[in-house]
């Protein structure tokens, strides 16, 4: 045993052994065994079937909270993406699915446990839906032609995508400008596909991208609309205005006959007998090869308004009578100077009580009288809508005389 010990082997396996044991204090002291939590490890979807289905929310992110046991130096450098979680979607329907999660972590590092064991996936299933194309419009065509709807081929798209992002598809449009156009044109123009908010829907595809527009680009006019009218009211009743909604229209058709066309007619209307306001829908006539932009629009309303007459009467002394036609050389004597004229005047009862006698000229003519006494007819001028109905006397005795 001694010579065991004293020999160059036993010396050896002493020296390794003493190592050993140093090795471990300094592992255990300077290097020991820790425990960490390492957060928010990203988790990776594996098997997901991409022609049938996507993730619902695209932009969500899913993690998980990995405890694990190594030595320090091992643990210190230990990043989220160096930890290896996994959900598997193979078989997997459409809707949400609570799945199982799968941790590996590195060589030399033990995995003691990760929360949550499990995490809801919402998938979508991939789906195809065919939409309309629209055109909008933007520019102004040049003065005096107008554009009518355009036609698109193909009419409809193809859209394809998770089915929410699908559903939140409003609009798929193309966008033509008409600015300053004189004539028809067509063009290949790029297509977006729109949500609610007017943005351009992510996660999805559609075909084609382009599509041919045509935009008929025509002459037109605005012309003003004349209402027509046959017949009378009631006696003692007066039209006191006639309108029409709208009172113009925009025309198309020859560039010749538009040049010539200041307003269209409507269909007549009869008011015989009316004793109130009448409205009535009618058709628009329009000359040949005359037609409204907007196809739709083939009437109007026409109101004519009715009111019931009134009449007021006024006196006038003769001294109030204007003379009109005189000669320079010649005087005008009115002699009925103690007879008064009597006015008998009518109008809408909505404005008779306005009428003053300001507004009312008496008047005779003399033109090509000679000198001597004649016998004139006195008129009265009134506008509209008052009438004279009488005038008592309705003529006067005038001497003329020679200024000479």
């Amino acid at each position: 045993m001694g010579k065991f010990l004293s020999s160059d082997s036993a010396f050896k396996i002493i020296s390794i052994m003493v190592a050993l044991v140093l090795w471990m204090y300094v592992m255990n002291e300077q290097n020991p065994q820790v425990t960490y939590v390492v957060r928010d490890v990203p988790i990776r979807m594996e098997n997901l079937d991409k022609d049938k289905f996507a993730l619902k929310d695209s932009s969500q992110t899913y993690t998980v909270n990995v405890r694990v046991r190594g030595r320090r130096s091992l643990i210190t450098n230990l990043k989220p993406n160096d930890i290896d979680a996994v959900v598997n979607l193979r078989g997997r329907m459409e809707g949400d699915n609570l799945l199982p999660l799968s941790v590996n972590v590195p060589n030399n590092i033990e995995l003691v446990d990760f929360s949550p064991k499990e995490i809801l996936v919402s998938l979508d299933a991939i789906i195809e839906e065919q939409m309309p194309v629209t055109v909008e419009i933007t520019g102004t065509p040049a003065g005096g032609y107008a554009y009518q709807s355009p036609t698109v081929k193909p009419s409809a798209v193809v859209v394809k995508g998770p089915r929410t992002m699908v559903n939140a598809v409003k609009k798929v449009m193309a966008q033509a400008d008409v600015g300053g156009k004189s004539r028809t044109f067509t063009s290949i123009l790029p297509l977006r596909v729109l949500n609610g908010q007017g943005q351009d829907q992510k996660d999805i595809e559609f075909r084609p991208d382009v599509v041919e527009v045509t935009v008929p680009i025509i002459p037109v006019s605005t012309v003003s609309i004349t209402p027509v009218v046959s017949g009378s009211p009631a006696e003692g009743f007066v039209v006191t205005n006639i309108s029409s909604e709208p009172s113009s229209i925009v025309v198309t058709g020859d560039r010749d006959v538009l040049n010539r066309l200041s307003t269209v007619q409507s269909e007549t209307l009869d008011i015989n007998g009316y004793t109130r306001d009448i409205t009535r829908e009618v058709k628009i006539v329009f000359p040949e090869g005359i037609q409204a932009l907007d196809e739709k629009q083939t009437t109007i309303k026409v109101t004519v308004e009715i009111e019931k007459l009134e009449s007021r009467t006024y006196n006038f002394s003769p001294d109030e009578i204007i003379v009109q036609g005189l000669a320079d050389n010649l005087r005008a004597t009115i002699l009925n100077k103690d007879t008064d004229v009597v006015l008998t005047i009518n109008g809408p009862e909505s404005v008779i009580d306005r009428l003053n006698r300001s507004m009312i000229k008496l008047l005779v003519d003399v033109s090509g009288l000679s000198e001597g006494e004649h016998q004139v007819k006195i008129q009265a001028e009134i506008s509209a809508p008052y009438n004279i109905i009488n005038i008592e006397p309705n003529v006067t005795a005038i001497r003329i005389d020679s200024l000479d």
